[in-house]
């Protein structure tokens, strides 16, 4: 948990996970439990301007975060995104690797899109890869803030 940063491609990009412990989630059928949840949120700073140009940090409550942790397996963490309405719920998968000689850094990879399609009607892109992605797509190093 916490906050992690790196630098692509001209930009700094700012992680910061949270655990919700023990949240509810409910199901379709009526079914509920409780499970501990890994989300985050992006900040995304333009390096040449220093102008940020994406900005979650600011959410707090579970249901506005956008990226969730699903599976870990060994020192993997793998983690889906799903965008906001106005950016089509675009969605994407990335990997967290921690390093066991050295915990203030993780790995950030395979950065990949997910399935693309609109669950809120029309959506103003011709394409997946025309609408706005900020999430890194280049594998890179994060250091703990």
């Amino acid at each position: 948990m916490g906050t992690w940063e790196g630098t692509a491609d001209n930009k700094k990009y700012t992680f910061t996970f949270v655990l919700f412990e023990q949240h509810l989630m409910t199901f379709p059928n009526g079914e509920y439990e409780f499970r501990d949840r890994v989300v985050g949120k992006l900040k995304v700073t333009d390096l040449a301007t220093n102008q940020v140009i994406y900005d979650e940090s600011s959410f707090a409550n579970f249901d506005d975060y956008l990226i969730f942790g699903h599976t870990i397996y060994g020192r993997e963490f793998y983690f889906g995104f799903t965008d906001k309405e106005y950016h089509c719920n675009n969605s994407a998968d990335f990997t967290l690797v921690r390093y066991d000689n050295n915990p203030n850094e993780i790995l950030y990879k395979n950065f990949s899109y997910g399935e693309y399609f609109t669950l809120d009607g029309p959506c103003p892109y011709n394409d997946q890869l025309d609408i706005p992605m900020f999430l890194p797509k280049v594998d890179l190093i994060l250091t703990r803030q």
